[in-house]
């Protein structure tokens, strides 16, 4: 699922992070669960790229104008420095809370399914099965890469 990722920018380590800090928007990930849904309300009407740069450590997302997108792929990368200029490393995937998720609604309806067949209804166990299969593939789609290459791919040709 998790795709590795390089691109080399032209850029110090110190500038590349300036750039990121300019151009994201800040979002710091927390525990609690409404506040990606705050988030996504107050930018609700732009399309933006956010995340944060903590040290080398980089998480870059992106949020469609009018839709509710919380939890897709986003770019997990680290900045390492060679020479003059920099490498950003890293792997597409989406975030934790979102793996969590897709995993106990298909356990859940794994559970159900078998409760439904214990109680003799097969078909039951096959609509519940199905559920699960579609949910989690649903949670797990992967549509926002491309926006996220192609903003990579913006960094490695800007100049000093």
């Amino acid at each position: 699922m998790a795709e590795n990722y390089s691109v080399t920018v032209q850029l110090t380590k110190k500038k590349l992070k300036k750039r990121l800090n300019c151009d994201l928007v800040e979002y710091k990930p927390s525990m609690n669960v409404l506040s990606m849904g705050r988030f996504m309300r107050n930018h609700k009407m732009e399309s933006i790229y956010y995340g944060r740069v903590s040290g080398d450590n980089v998480q870059i997302f992106y949020h469609n104008a009018k839709k509710k997108d919380g939890g897709m792929t986003g770019f997990f990368g680290k900045i390492t420095e060679k020479d003059d200029v920099c490498e950003l490393t890293g792997k597409f995937r989406k975030p934790l809370y979102a793996y969590i998720s897709a995993v106990i609604l298909i356990l859940l309806c794994i559970a159900c399914a078998i409760g439904t067949f214990a109680a003799g209804s097969w078909h039951g166990a096959l609509v519940f099965l199905g559920i699960g299969a579609g949910g989690g593939f649903v949670m797990l789609y992967d549509n926002y890469k491309k926006y996220l290459k192609k903003y990579l791919d913006g960094l490695a040709e800007k100049k000093r």
